[in-house]
Formats: C-alpha cells, sequence, structure tokens
C-alpha cells in the first residue's frame, strides 16, 4: 500500500479518529453496523467480530456481515477479532470466530487487528497452527518486556496507545524492547480515547528517546511492510 507522501502520522486503530493531510487512520467497525460514507480521504477501516459483541448465537449473523463487506477495498484489515478472559462468550466460540477471521484475513491478504486480554496462550496456540502469511497486529498492547519481545519473535506486530505509553512501569519494562534499533514491528494508535495521534508519536518520541521524525519515519516503514507481508 503507498502512503501520500503528506502523510506524518498513521494511527493504525481507532473507533473515533479520520484521516487528515498529515494522518492515515483505519478506523474500526463493528460487524453487523453500517459504514458511513462520509468520512475524510486517507481514512480506512478494519472489520470484524470483536469478542465483547459475539455469543454462540449471533455468531452466524455476525460472520456473514463479515463476509458481505471484507473484500471491500477501503477496508484493509480484518477485526478486530480476538479473545478475552473477562469478557464475551466461551473460550469455544471465541476461538471458533477468531480462526474464521484469521483464515478470511488469509484469503484476502489483508492484516489482521487483534483484541487480547489475558489469553496469550490461545493467541499463540493459534498462530501456530495457522502460520499466517498475513501480520497480526495485536492492538493497545500494554504487557511487559519479556512478553513484547516473545511476541515480536513470533512475527507478531504490536500497537501501543495513549494508557500504556502513560505507564510508568511499562515505560521500563518496554523500553528494553522499544529501544531497539531501527524501530520494528511497533505501530502507535488512539483507539477509543480523543487524544490526537500526533500526541502519541510525541509520548512515544519521549519514552523512547527519538525524534519525532525518526519515529514518522520508521512507523511508516513498519506500515509499509505489513501491508508486504505474505504478498
Amino acid at each position: 500500500m503507498n502512503l501520500p507522501e503528506s502523510i506524518r502520522y498513521i494511527d493504525i486503530h481507532t473507533h473515533l479518529g479520520a484521516g487528515s493531510d498529515e494522518t492515515l487512520a483505519v478506523r474500526n467497525i463493528l460487524a453487523g453496523e453500517k459504514v458511513a460514507g462520509n468520512f475524510s480521504k486517507n481514512t480506512y477501516f478494519s472489520y470484524g467480530i470483536h469478542p465483547w459483541y459475539l455469543n454462540e448465537e449471533n455468531f452466524r449473523e455476525l460472520k456473514a456481515a463479515v463476509e458481505r463487506l471484507a473484500a471491500e477495498p477501503d477496508v484493509i484489515m480484518i477485526g478486530e477479532a480476538g479473545f478475552d478472559k473477562l469478557r464475551g462468550p466461551d473460550r469455544k466460540t471465541q476461538l471458533q470466530a477468531f480462526l474464521f477471521q484469521a483464515d478470511l484475513a488469509e484469503q484476502l491478504h489483508k492484516p489482521l487487528i487483534i483484541h487480547c486480554v489475558k489469553y496469550w496462550d490461545l493467541l499463540k496456540e493459534s498462530h501456530k497452527k495457522i502460520n499466517p502469511c498475513v501480520g497480526w497486529v495485536i492492538h493497545g498492547f500494554s504487557g511487559g518486556a519479556e512478553l513484547a519481545d516473545s511476541l515480536i519473535r513470533n512475527g507478531f506486530w504490536l500497537s501501543l496507545g495513549s494508557k500504556a505509553l502513560n505507564k510508568e512501569v511499562l515505560k521500563k519494562g518496554l523500553n528494553s524492547v522499544l529501544n531497539k534499533a531501527p524501530i520494528k514491528n511497533v505501530f502507535l494508535e488512539t483507539d477509543d480515547s480523543e487524544v490526537l495521534i500526533s500526541d502519541i508519536y510525541k509520548s512515544f518520541s519521549a519514552v523512547t528517546g527519538r525524534s519525532e521524525e525518526e519515529v514518522s519515519t520508521a512507523i511508516k516503514t513498519n506500515f509499509s511492510n505489513l501491508f508486504q507481508q505474505g504478498r
């Protein structure tokens, strides 16, 4: 995917944001929701079944909704799919919905955006089982350095938001991963916050001790690499 030269910021996962001359935004739409037709330029979409809104009864309906829209050109990622041990249906139903979306992402050659809470074993098992060609991006990552390093070594991408970058423990814990040169397998996001993506970049720059220009260049390279993966 070619980025316009004017792009400085990439918001890989947002529920509220939109694109602009300087920002490319991937706005998340839940399965069954309608996609409005009046978004600004440089706004794209991820579309999928979130475990919070999934149950055994509605899975077939949500699956059909994803199958209808997933191939649209403005839908550039599948999800947010995933696992949540604290909120959502039983493990079997979550796994069924996740594997459906992971397989669809493979078929369409579109990256998968992932929500994961306390089900890292299930996520890693699924990754090993599928051995995906496309990239799997874990949004809102807030784990420590050991988990981050393990996930990156196994081919995952991590997306960080304002909550993660503002936690002192996380700043210290992730430094060993984030300070590796060059910045690889990392994205930034606004998620459901009203914080500007430019401010997320500033926070990331402060945590890693890198210039905002260096961060911007690195994440644009990551974005291009993500969409080349598996092609």
